[in-house]
């Protein structure tokens, strides 16, 4: 037979394996499909090695390694080999390595492999963990059995000695943490990796290696039988592995390729090929995260606990029974640096000990040791008679009280299920999700590394110093960090969140002892902890009526404070990239103007003259002779008196000598400069009807996101834009080519020497925009004209798409609206735009007719750009 009948032979055979096997993965088979997929490929290497011309050959054995050694091949899984020779190698070993690969190769299989003696072997096992790794895991196929057998014999008798299990759990050890660190070191994650991740099949795995190096052991029976894992756990560790392997290989199906990485836009689909329905207004796709959380989570534990109690096993017995252990407060001992029990029964005699041990384990930055973690999850059920224990709720209440090293305590709580048994309302937020590309974490864990941020305040007091004044004015650090615990608690009963938090939050104030002014303090920051966010990065800060009214409503300066660091705290903990300067900057500006207001303890607004007049002099003062009286006299009264109250002092002088050159030369000024995290643009220009909007499509056409404009027209028809923008896919635009670019197509379009219209078509390539990953966020429109004195206030919430700002202003500018304001904001695949508009006349507009006019076209608009 031909070669290419050959390979047609082979790929028949596959074809026909494949549709028997899909059978046993629609019925959700797993083990089944991995054995029966990892015998197929045998029976094809048996078949081809029996073919082969053995004359010549040095001895060689076929052996299988990695997943394919232990029978674990999943759809797309990578079959690896070792051709182990003895001897020379040579033509006839190299041809018969080929005529095995080939024909694998050429049915499209990913086939891997490796041609070595027993002393390559040894030598390239002590060179390279993943090599060792895929020894342990070897399996022997055909030819030479003898030779096997010796290669197993020098493997096992180096790798079990003192010296083999210290080197292999070291070296092991440090791989796993790269590994996690680079796949997110949280089983929580929005788009997790079912393999590398963190409670991935990687931490299973890790159980099986460990063990079989350590302990002999060699499948999950043998942890059962062996007395590693209760029978009566082991059902659900199984259970975990089969959830995780069956949606690995239906994402490899789906994928047409080895693809492990759960992203957003396979989510629904597996949920669906899951069965799983909406219950309890949860949509399915949530409901199949929160399953994938579940799994994962207890395969990581047992992964971490059992893989560290096997590598400090020899020093067990030690641990357990010390010559002269360090007592703490009476009921702990500290035994090789860690936290264990006086007292075996403990918990039972005293359950507030369940506590207390944990902040112990604060104060002191104690591990807690592995039989002590055993004995809190065999007692935690007993948290239910010390809920409403007033000593229960001071100690947790001091759990709370103390920043530092918060975060580790609670998120070691909650693995330990100790938090959502303490706190009822809690443990509902366990493996919660919100399918959206915003939120990185599963609520429980976004709440209490919300938490965590409190103690990090310190460390932010470069880049955000008001975190470090705010906090200084907070003497009830315990009640600010249950408020951030909670902030997010009514999510465990459904949408309208915050509504339903209020009743929750208020009744864990009252278990844990607070008081009723401090539990009233509680439901105000769970009713307000939306607010600042939305004032912050949407409205206009320059708006002295919006901030008088703000500041009404805080009961004391504390609260203010303590608003400010949970808001701070509860983005930040969304996920790394979510606070950015710019935002940064913003709610410093909005703390720091409504404090002034509290302190001084009137909600009068002064009067525009006097505040005019006041930054006139503080202006000229800066200036001195630099430039003359009259070109100052000038400037000062062409610009109009909110310009002058919403620019700082520096500002102002710098916006004077680029009106000055723009005077001189009669050509559009444009600066830029650097900032902390984002870049400003600032324009002098003829004011035009689509000046706004040229400049929108600029920025688009050259991947600039604008985060926020502040536009002033004066009384000569100049205008002055101000846009704090940054690069994509975010921070200060550093390339100084990008903008000798974005200078030189804003001269041009300005001037009308190019076309905004065909510079945006021709730039704005489909393939340049986001792939869709997850649900399109549906368009919503809001107009309020009660916000703002003198602006009709337009919000706007869509999904994010390149140039869709561009073509909002084009329409509103086409509507004959003038955009003074622009506050804009994108959460991943989320614009949330803010625009605060006049007519022609400088006026609000209040015809009804009118603004559902503006709605539909917005719309239009949106849909048009999907």
């Amino acid at each position: 037979m031909s070669q290419g009948g050959f390979t047609q032979e082979v790929q028949k055979r596959i074809a026909e394996e494949n549709a028997r096997l899909l059978q046993w993965h629609q019925e959700k088979r797993s083990d089944d499909f991995l054995r029966g997929r990892s015998d197929f490929i045998d029976s094809l290497l048996l078949d081809f090695f029996n073919d082969l011309d053995k004359k010549n050959l040095p001895p060689l054995s076929l052996i299988s390694l990695g997943g394919y050694g232990r029978r674990e091949l999943a759809v797309a899984s990578d079959i690896d080999l070792l051709f182990l020779y003895e001897g020379r190698s040579g033509a006839p070993l190299k041809k018969a390595t080929e005529k095995i690969l080939y024909p694998l190769w050429d049915a499209g299989l990913e086939v891997g492999f490796a041609t070595r003696t027993i002393t390559d072997c040894r030598r390239i096992a002590e060179e390279d963990i993943t090599a060792l790794t895929a020894l342990v895991d070897a399996r022997f196929l055909t030819g030479e059995a003898a030779l096997f057998k010796k290669l197993q014999q020098d493997f096992w008798k180096r790798v079990r000695s003192e010296r083999g299990k210290r080197d292999f759990w070291e070296k092991k050890s440090r791989e796993n943490q790269e590994r996690l660190a680079k796949f997110g070191g949280s089983v929580y994650l929005l788009e997790p990796n079912l393999k590398e991740g963190e409670g991935g099949l990687r931490d299973y795995q890790n159980i099986l290696w460990v063990g079989k190096v350590f302990e002999k052991i060699n499948s999950p029976d043998d942890l059962v039988a062996k007395g590693w894992i209760p029978a009566s756990e082991a059902g659900a560790l199984k259970e975990a592995i089969r959830f995780l392997t069956n949606t690995r290989n239906e994402l490899h199906r789906l994928s047409g390729r080895k693809n492990d990485q759960l992203s957003l836009q396979y989510q629904e689909t597996l949920a669906h090929w899951w069965g799983l329905e909406e219950a309890e207004g949860i949509i399915p796709v949530e409901r199949f995260m929160q399953r994938y959380y579940h799994e994962a989570a207890i395969i990581h534990e047992w992964s971490s606990r059992l893989t560290r109690r096997w590598a400090e096993e020899p020093g067990r017995l030690l641990k357990l029974f010390p010559l002269s252990p360090e007592t703490v407060d009476g009921k702990f001992k500290i035994i090789q640096g860690k936290l264990s029990l006086a007292d075996s029964n403990l918990f039972f005699k005293d359950p507030v000990s369940l506590l207390r041990i944990f902040q112990i384990f604060q104060k002191e930055g104690l591990e807690i040791d592995d039989y002590t973690q055993d004995k809190i999850r065999e007692s935690v059920f007993l948290m239910d008679s010390i809920r409403e224990s007033p000593e229960a709720g001071a100690v947790f209440r001091g759990i709370l009280g103390e920043p530092r090293r918060l975060g580790p305590t609670l998120l070691l709580m909650n693995e330990l299920k100790v938090l959502g048994q303490y706190l009822p309302e809690f443990a509902k937020l366990r493996f919660r999700v919100q399918h959206d590309v915003y939120h990185v974490y599963t609520v429980d864990i976004h709440s209490i590394f919300a938490v965590a941020e409190l103690g990090k305040i310190d460390e932010y007091k470069e880049t955000y110093p008001v975190g470090r004044e705010a906090l200084k004015d907070v003497a009830k650090k315990d009640l600010l960090a249950l408020a951030i615990l909670y902030h997010d608690i009514g999510k465990g009963a459904g949408s309208g969140h915050v509504e339903k938090g209020v009743p929750l939050i208020r009744e864990a104030g009252r278990r844990l002892g607070f008081s009723a002014e401090e539990i009233d303090l509680l439901e105000f920051l769970e009713k307000s902890h939306l607010i600042m966010p939305h004032l912050a990065f949407r409205r206009d800060l320059e708006d002295q009526n919006m901030i008088i009214q703000f500041a009404r409503s805080f009961p004391s300066l504390e609260a203010l404070s303590m608003l400010t660091l949970l808001t701070f705290c509860d983005i930040k903990a969304v996920g790394p990239a979510t606070m950015t300067p710019w935002k940064s900057a913003l709610l410093e500006n909005l703390y720091r103007k409504t404090r002034e207001v509290l302190v001084k303890g009137t909600f009068d607004k002064e009067k525009v003259s006097t505040l005019v007049d006041r930054v006139k002099k503080e202006s000229e003062k800066l200036l001195g002779r630099s430039i003359s009286v009259e070109e100052q006299s000038g400037f000062f009264s062409a610009m109009p008196s909110r310009y002058l109250l919403a620019a700082p002092p520096a500002e102002i002088i710098r916006h004077l000598a680029l009106w000055k050159k723009f005077k001189k030369e009669e050509l559009p000024v444009l600066d830029h400069r650097n900032r902390a995290g984002f870049s400003e643009l600032t324009i002098f220009s003829w004011n035009t009807p689509q000046l706004f909007s040229r400049i929108c499509g600029v920025t688009a056409a050259n991947s600039v996101n604008i985060l926020e404009v502040q536009s002033t027209v004066n009384s000569q028809g100049e205008a002055l834009y101000n846009f704090i923008v940054e690069d994509l896919p975010g921070g200060p635009i550093l390339d100084d080519r990008k903008w000798e670019r974005v200078l030189r197509d804003l001269r041009q379009v300005i001037e009308g020497k190019s076309s905004i219209d065909r510079m945006v078509q021709e730039r704005l390539r489909p393939s340049l925009i986001k792939p869709k990953t997850a649900r399109k966020v549906p368009t919503k429109i809001e107009i309020d004209n009660d916000i703002s004195a003198y602006y009709t206030v337009i919000d706007i919430y869509a999904h994010d798409r390149i140039g869709l700002l561009y073509r909002i202003i084009s329409t509103l500018t086409a509507l004959g609206l003038y955009v003074d304001i622009s506050k804009i904001s994108t959460k991943v695949d989320q614009a949330s735009d803010t625009f605060y508009v006049k007519d022609i006349f400088g006026q609000k507009i209040t015809s009804q007719d009118r603004l559902k006019k503006i709605k539909e076209d917005i719309a239009k608009t949106i849909a048009e750009a999907s």
